[in-house]
């Protein structure tokens, strides 16, 4: 699999690079925890996004939904090139001289992004959901997936025993 940056047109291209089905990566993306609390499974996530070393920029407690981001050192070189320190990971474009598109894309194989929503699930769960992305495609490996929620439930353990 090559990991590289495309420009992508609309949300149907992202859509349609995924390798496997929809479903199956619903399945890896998603967990049942066995409570109703809301608001302690939102602070267990932002503590296992903290955990793994993520910067927590969207906390909504009203939607439930958390998005996080972590960067790590690249060794491409992106500390040449000007436009690349003009790059908020929150805006969608920039322009300069040289480079024209969608912010400086092809230097993003150093961002993680997560996501993560909280929806109840019957009278007596929650359903976690967890979407990552690296260089700009959606994560595919089970791992990764498995490990996030294997590091919340240690949080979410830990923190019942604290009380």
């Amino acid at each position: 699999m090559q990991w590289g940056a495309e420009i992508q047109w609309n949300s149907k291209s992202q859509v349609l690079m995924s390798e496997d089905s929809q479903v199956k990566m619903r399945a890896l993306q998603t967990q049942v925890f066995d409570t109703t609390d809301k608001e302690k499974t939102m602070r267990a996530v932002v503590s296992t996004l903290q955990d793994l070393f993520f910067d927590i920029d969207v906390l909504d407690n009203e939607l439930w939904v958390l998005s996080a981001k972590k960067m790590y050192p690249s060794t491409v070189g992106w500390e040449n090139n000007p436009s690349y320190y003009n790059y908020k990971t929150d805006s969608l474009i920039l322009f300069s001289r040289n480079y024209r598109t969608y912010g400086p894309f092809q230097y993003r194989n150093d961002l993680t992004r997560i996501t993560v929503t909280i929806r109840p699930k019957g009278k007596t769960q929650l359903r976690v959901r967890a979407s990552i992305q690296y260089n700009i495609r959606a994560v595919e490996d089970p791992e990764i997936y498995q490990t996030f929620f294997k590091t919340l439930r240690q949080s979410m353990f830990l923190s019942a025993q604290k009380e």
